[in-house]
């Protein structure tokens, strides 16, 4: 048998599996417990403005993603704008093209209009569902949070919670665990609640089965 065809073969009995585990196995109700855990949205933060040679603003003082409206108390001008979580930034750094506006840079406030691309402001405590695994295929490209996807790392995809959220998973079947980080979007398939990298899924010796029942804890709630 050809190496090819060697792929083609394991791939279809991967998924035949995946969807015999599913239908015949016991079934978890997705579920969420307890929103306890906040992330970084502070309704109004009183901040350094100044300017970048980038395309997009950037900010350590609110989710990825998130609109804002910043205000320079010096000539009463505003602005409303979509920012980008970095850690090396302190305050918040504009593209060069808005000082002719705003003028020179400044301590003014910004007020938050939607917390993360979504508002989502507070994680749940535990969250209980269905995951699969995403990789090769992926490796190297954009996630929806603009860093590029590592199949090799520990991370995974949700539909709504915040970018940088840290959750231990666990493997119902196994009891093995591991931590990720979320950094993209997903699964959009019905009935799957969590998309994991390869990496993360070795950890849990999921790879065979494909899809498997997990709980799991938010340790941070966003960046």
């Amino acid at each position: 048998m050809g190496r090819n065809a060697f792929i083609r073969v394991s791939s279809i009995l991967i998924l035949f599996l995946s969807l015999l585990f599913v239908s015949c196995g016991k079934k978890v109700k997705y579920a969420e417990k307890g929103r306890v855990f906040a992330g970084r949205c502070k309704k109004v933060v009183y901040t350094k403005v100044y300017y970048c040679p980038t395309k997009y603003a950037y900010t350590n003082k609110f989710q990825h993603l998130s609109k804002i409206k910043i205000v320079n108390p010096k000539n009463g001008r505003s602005l409303k704008i979509g920012v980008r979580f970095n850690r090396k930034v302190n305050g918040i750094c504009l593209p060069k093209r808005y000082k002719r506006y705003l003028g020179k840079p400044f301590r003014g406030k910004a007020y938050l209009l939607r917390c993360g691309e979504n508002g989502v402001k507070r994680c749940p405590k535990v969250i209980r569902g269905y995951a699969s695994w995403y990789g090769p295929k992926f490796h190297g490209r954009r996630t929806a949070s603009g860093i590029r996807f590592n199949s090799h790392g520990l991370y995974a995809a949700h539909r709504y919670l915040p970018f940088g959220t840290i959750l231990e998973v666990k493997n119902l079947k196994n009891g093995r665990k591991v931590r990720v980080e979320i950094v993209d979007r997903g699964p959009y398939v019905k009935g799957r609640h969590l998309d994991l990298s390869y990496g993360a899924a070795k950890r849990l010796k999921m790879i065979r089965d494909g899809v498997i029942p997990f709980e799991a804890k938010v340790i941070r709630c966003g960046y």
